[in-house]
Parts: structure tokens; C-alpha cells; sequence
């Protein structure tokens, strides 16, 4: 799993209490983090991935991983080709300007192998994502899994468990999901 884009001094900060070497901490930021990748299903960090996908048939293929910043080794049906253009949606392109007919992705399963650099620089990081696994965090690192909790006289009952999502994270979460 890639490293967590927020870390747990931004949780200490977000918070207001606690030290960034805190396992509860730790664990509260790995987690968040995890929770927004698996429920995107994007990795939100900078990184360079290698992808065998199923050749479409047609002139453009889909990155999984967005955003895209640069496409590198393409090799299609074991040879490498150098006819692509990526786009800034992060569909790669068979094919260059000017192409008359545009060449495709021939149909086939796994037949194309696609190296390319995606993400966000941590300066980059979109603060509605951020602010969502800080939350997450911070759900996490102060009420666990309780539901409730009792000291003494003093009750506390939490509106949802802290892995529930409030409407308005659920719909960050589906606006980066609607990005694919």
C-alpha cells in the first residue's frame, strides 16, 4: 500500500491534541487514508505504475489511475510502440497528430502494457480529499469504534460509527470515483 498522503502530524494539527509518534495516531492516518483509495479506488499519491490492460479495439484506452502526467513504456502484444498521445483526461491515444486513419488498440486480453507517472505532489493534494481523511483520522484516533461511551456521569453517543461517512464525504469520495 502506498504511503498515506496526509500524515499524523496533520491529524495532531487537525485535531488540536497529541504527538505525531502516537500508534493510535499512526494507525488512525494509515487507515483514513487507505479508506479513501479503497472507496475511490484511486491512490491520490505520486507514483509510477505499470498496467496490462485489454486492447479496446478502438484508438483510446483509459489510465486507470488519474491524474496522469506522462505516459512512458507502451508495449502492445510484446513489442514496444511509440505512436500514442495522452490527453489530459489520462486517455492514451493511438496514433499521433495528423494520423489519417488513426491506428487502434488491437482487440485482445492483456495485450497492452502501459508504464506512466500519475497522482498528486503532496502541494497538490486536493484539499477536499484531505479534509475528508483528516476527519476520517480524527473519527478514528478519538472515537475508535465506540458507539457510546461512559465516564463517571458523563455520557457521550456518537451520531455513527467512526468508519460511516457523512453525506457530504460520501460525495467527495464519489466526485473523485466520477473522475475515472
Amino acid at each position: 500500500m502506498p504511503d498515506p498522503f496526509i500524515s499524523p502530524q496533520d491529524v495532531v494539527d487537525h485535531i488540536g491534541r497529541g504527538t505525531a509518534t502516537d500508534p493510535a495516531l499512526i494507525i488512525a492516518t494509515d487507515a483514513a487514508c487507505d479508506m479513501c483509495r479503497t472507496l475511490t479506488e484511486r491512490t491520490f499519491n505520486q507514483s509510477t505504475s505499470t498496467v496490462t490492460m485489454d486492447g479496446s479495439g478502438t484508438d483510446a484506452l483509459l489510465l486507470p489511475d488519474l491524474p496522469v502526467s506522462a505516459a512512458g513504456t507502451v508495449v502492445v502484444n510484446g513489442g514496444t510502440v511509440t505512436d500514442y498521445m495522452l490527453n489530459d483526461n489520462g486517455i492514451l491515444f493511438r496514433g499521433t497528430a495528423g494520423c489519417d486513419p488513426r491506428p487502434v488498440w488491437p482487440i485482445g486480453r492483456q495485450n497492452v502494457r502501459v508504464t506512466y507517472d500519475h497522482g498528486y505532489a503532496e502541494v497538490d493534494l486536493p484539499r477536499d480529499i484531505r479534509a475528508v481523511a483528516l476527519t476520517i483520522a480524527e473519527r478514528f484516533a478519538v472515537q475508535g469504534v465506540a458507539i457510546e461511551e461512559s465516564v463517571g456521569p458523563v455520557r457521550i453517543k456518537y451520531a455513527a460509527a467512526a468508519t460511516d461517512l457523512t453525506n457530504g464525504e460520501k460525495w467527495i469520495i464519489h466526485k473523485y470515483r466520477q473522475m475515472r
